[in-house]
């Protein structure tokens, strides 16, 4: 069965592209076909600070796109996932929920390192949303752009190590959601050095919407989600 999947980068550079592929690629199956929107050198990157224009710009190439089988919005804000399912009923899912479902299949409690302390505030409230606040016991941050881990310098690796030790130390997961997208065979080798599950947005996403799309499952949310009053605040 040939699957196509559309990942929508909000910060498309040739860089992140090919890297966010080649990731993507380490998880698919042979027959099928990933998509990448590129760079309009008319529009510049979409501004995180701008939900409004962030989320029509998302809901554009979605549209363009209705073809594909499942979509992948690579923001771990998940911004857009929402608006973008009420035009769409095929399967569409941001990095921040791959992760938290996934990390939620495989450990009682986990931490999540992110790139800027500025997405803490978002990170937990989709946590609160996706009944997932009782399950996350830190976020942390390494303070270093989203672009800069692209490079994936020493530096920015030494504060990376860092943080997980210090994760370890202090709030004792049983797994680490690491924010900074397409670090597959990083993540691989940060699980042997400290013994501990390292989950990826991508892959995590690309395996979740490529089952979704063989299940041949659609959207179905109509009534409002229930309200609940248990979890622990983060």
């Amino acid at each position: 069965m040939s699957i196509e999947i559309c990942i929508i980068n909000p910060y498309p550079s040739a860089i992140s592209n090919e890297k966010i592929k080649n990731c993507a690629l380490k998880v698919s199956c042979k027959d099928s076909s990933l998509f990448i929107n590129k760079k309009n050198s008319q529009e510049d990157y979409f501004d995180l600070h701008s939900e409004s224009i962030n989320i029509s710009k998302l809901v554009k190439v979605v549209e363009i796109n209705n073809s594909s089988d499942a979509f992948i919005i690579v923001s771990f804000e998940d911004i857009g996932v929402d608006t973008i399912r009420k035009i769409t009923s095929k399967p569409i899912i941001g990095l921040g929920e791959a992760s938290f479902y996934t990390a939620n299949m495989i450990a009682n409690k986990f931490s999540i390192i992110t790139n800027l302390s500025h997405s803490h505030e978002a990170l937990k409230n989709n946590l609160i949303k996706y009944d997932m606040d009782h399950k996350c016991v830190s976020i942390k941050s390494i303070e270093v752009p989203v672009l800069d881990m692209e490079t994936m310098s020493k530096s920015n690796l030494i504060k990376l190590d860092s943080e997980i030790q210090r994760t370890i130390t202090e709030d004792n997961p049983e797994a680490i959601i690491i924010t900074s997208p397409c670090i597959y065979n990083l993540s691989k080798n940060l699980s042997k050095k400290f013994n501990i599950q390292i989950i990826e947005g991508i892959t995590a996403a690309t395996s979740l919407m490529e089952n979704f799309a063989k299940l041949d499952l659609q959207i179905k949310k109509i009534a409002p989600k229930p309200s609940r009053n248990f979890g622990i605040p983060i």
